[in-house]
C-alpha cells in the first residue's frame, strides 16, 4: 500500500506542477499578447502623426507653390514691362537719329 500511496502523491505532485506551468504559459502569452497589442497600437499612432505632418507638409509646400506662381507672374509682368519700354526708348532713339540724318 505505501507503494501505491507514494506512486499517487507522486502523479498528484506531477499534475499539480504541470497544471501550474500551464498557467504560468497562459500568463506570458497574456503579457507578450498586450504587448503585441501595445506596440500595435504604439505603430498606429506613429503611423496616424506620420500621416498628418504629410498632409501639413502637402498644404505648406502647395502654399509656397501658390506664393511662387505669384512672384514669377509678378516678376514676368515687371520684365515685359521693362523690356516694352526699352524698345520704346529704342524706337524713339531711332526716331530722332533718322530725323537727324534727314536734316
Amino acid at each position: 500500500m505505501n507503494a501505491s500511496k507514494t506512486l499517487i502523491s507522486i502523479l498528484a505532485a506531477s499534475l499539480l506542477i504541470v497544471g501550474l506551468a500551464a498557467c504560468q504559459k497562459k500568463e506570458e502569452v497574456a503579457i507578450d499578447a498586450g504587448t503585441a497589442e501595445t506596440a500595435g497600437q504604439k505603430v498606429d499612432e506613429a503611423a496616424a502623426s506620420a500621416g498628418q505632418k504629410i498632409d501639413e507638409a502637402a498644404a505648406t509646400v502647395a502654399q509656397e507653390a501658390e506664393e511662387a506662381k505669384t512672384d514669377i507672374s509678378q516678376g514676368a509682368a515687371d520684365m515685359t514691362d521693362a523690356a516694352g519700354k526699352k524698345i520704346e526708348e529704342a524706337g524713339v532713339k531711332l526716331q530722332d537719329a533718322a530725323k537727324d540724318d534727314s536734316k
